[in-house]
């Protein structure tokens, strides 16, 4: 018996699933990171409060703690960043809203910390570049560092590139370097439309802070991505598919959680969590 073969979905229909993924997991990461900052700040007794965007601990008197506080967002979120990656890599391949999610936890998490190494000598107001301040860095090395750091992006983006391949699917072209690399255009209008669904979460937020906090992550998540198509082009062994139907498609939670979250920075981070 003849069957026809599975035919190639639409990239539109991927727009939705991956920029509602991404923005579930970008509030996550940012809250995840200021969180961290108000680790290190309680860790030295300092009351500290986290809101949109930001973490706030105006009493902070010593540069020594004030260096400390802000490295440990950037830091945190490496480590977040790997640990979702490592949680990626233990379990099944496959596609799905789940498997976006775990893949832009992997990519913010990754991006929210190398990513303000990258921008050190351009985004002042930036935790890097105020503990570039405070140590004396001079500038000539912060652009060593903030070169460095495009060539970690690169490197982490080859995993990363795997798991958004896993997600494509089956009926999907990835035979050849090409096709793998084109495979990856899909994310740069969902990754911008994930921007435009963050903005119902700083509603009443600091416009400055907002736009700070939005500028460390959209410039080294655009060259990720870049990178992405690069790393991609290395061999790849699709894994077998475990699901039926279309992996473009959002499950209830999906939308569920996205509302819980921004929900969550209104009424609770708008007027400021203490910790």
């Amino acid at each position: 018996m003849l069957t026809s073969p599975p035919t190639a979905e639409s990239p539109r229909r991927a727009w939705v699933p991956l920029a509602l993924s991404y923005a579930v997991a970008q509030l996550t990461e940012v809250f995840l990171h200021e969180f961290c900052h108000a680790v290190a700040a309680r860790a030295y007794g300092y009351p500290t409060t986290i809101g949109q965007f930001v973490e706030d601990n105006p009493s902070t008197s010593s540069p020594a703690h004030e260096a400390v506080i802000a490295a440990a967002g950037p830091v945190g979120s490496v480590a977040l960043g790997l640990l979702f990656l490592s949680i990626y890599r233990r379990s099944i391949r496959r596609q799905g809203f789940g498997n976006l999610l775990m893949m832009w936890l992997a990519m913010t998490g990754l991006v929210g910390g190398i990513g303000y190494l990258v921008v050190m000598p351009i985004l002042t107001p930036g935790d890097t570049a105020v503990v570039a301040r405070i140590l004396g860095i001079p500038m000539a090395l912060q652009i060593v560092i903030a070169a460095g750091s495009m060539v970690a992006l690169y490197f982490v983006a080859r995993p990363l590139g795997t798991m958004w391949l896993d997600t494509l699917p089956p009926a999907t072209p990835v035979a050849s370097p090409h096709e793998r690399a084109t495979s990856v255009t899909r994310l740069w209008i969902p990754f911008l439309l994930g921007f435009v669904l963050l903005l119902p979460a700083a509603i009443g937020g600091d416009p400055l802070i907002v736009f700070y906090g939005l500028i460390g992550v959209w410039g080294p998540g655009m060259a990720l991505i870049g990178f992405m198509t690069l790393g991609v082009r290395r061999p790849y062994e699709r894994p077998a598919s475990t699901e039926s139907g279309s992996p473009w498609r959002v499950p209830i939670w999906g939308y569920v959680l996205y509302a819980a979250l921004v929900a969550f920075y209104l009424l609770a981070l708008r007027p400021g969590l203490p910790f």
